[in-house]
């Protein structure tokens, strides 16, 4: 473990020593919406590390003799099966939603008039016409949400033993980093500084110059966003770090 630290001091505390005043680190998160778009990213948790967290971590998994469990093809394949039918409810649902407002729409105009006016019984044909169509909408929506359910409910069967057995391999292969973490902070000199992100996905550090690591993470259903992005902070104008999908990795969870 001693010569880890001392690698990992050359490493990070390169740039930093010697260094004085301070430098700012504006960190903007963005993330994908809903349709595809990206979005800002409020209430992440941001953190600037003075030292390559992957480094340790990849180097306590490669010393370890057991190599670390993976998540089977079977519940890869699982997984996205529901998301398929996961996308199908919501389309399904959409569809129900816009007929059923149509369908309420057309009986609230009808409501007003009176049955022997033309303008009703059009209204009224329209409505018989659109009313087996909404049923039909709504026991689709209802099917594709069992179907969805269903895979939700063998996922969580099938996961529960493989995250178990991940769980008790990290807790065996890192447990050093208890005492790694704090020996090394105490080497370089620095703290972790965390930060959470505003509503238009902004955070701003202030920190010491020299070689910083910008560390988030994302949940997305089955997998995370996952930044460990190095830069070099300096005194005058602000570093500006945006963290998005493209310079992200993207973690497979259970």
């Amino acid at each position: 473990m001693k010569r880890l630290l001392m690698v990992l001091v050359t490493a990070s505390g390169a740039g930093l020593l010697g260094a004085c005043g301070s430098g700012e680190v504006v960190v903007m998160a963005e993330g994908p919406g809903r349709e595809g778009e990206t979005i800002a990213l409020p209430d992440l948790v941001v953190q600037l590390l003075p030292y390559d967290r992957d480094a340790i971590f990849d180097s306590l998994a490669a010393a370890y003799p057991e190599p670390e469990p993976q998540i089977p093809d079977t519940l890869i394949k699982l997984q996205e099966a529901m998301a398929a039918a996961q996308e199908e409810w919501h389309n399904a649902e959409q569809e129900w939603i816009a007929l059923r407002d149509s369908l309420k729409s057309l009986s609230d105009r009808m409501q007003g008039l009176s049955r022997a006016q033309a303008e009703y019984v059009v209204m009224f044909r329209d409505f018989e016409a659109l009313e087996p169509r909404v049923q039909r909408a709504e026991r689709v929506s209802k099917e594709a949400f069992d179907r969805f359910e269903q895979l939700q409910r063998d996922i969580v069967a099938q996961s529960q033993a493989i995250k178990i057995q991940i769980e008790e391999w990290e807790d065996r292969a890192f447990a050093p980093i208890d005492s790694i973490i704090p020996a090394l902070l105490k080497e370089l000199g620095r703290d972790i500084v965390v930060d959470t992100t505003d509503a238009t996905g902004r955070a701003p550090f202030r920190v010491k110059p020299g070689k910083w690591w910008v560390h988030a993470r994302y949940d997305l259903p089955f997998h995370e966003l996952y930044w460990n992005i190095p830069v070099e902070v300096k005194r005058g104008e602000p570093l500006e770090v945006r963290l998005t999908p493209d310079n992200a990795e993207r973690r497979r969870k259970l």
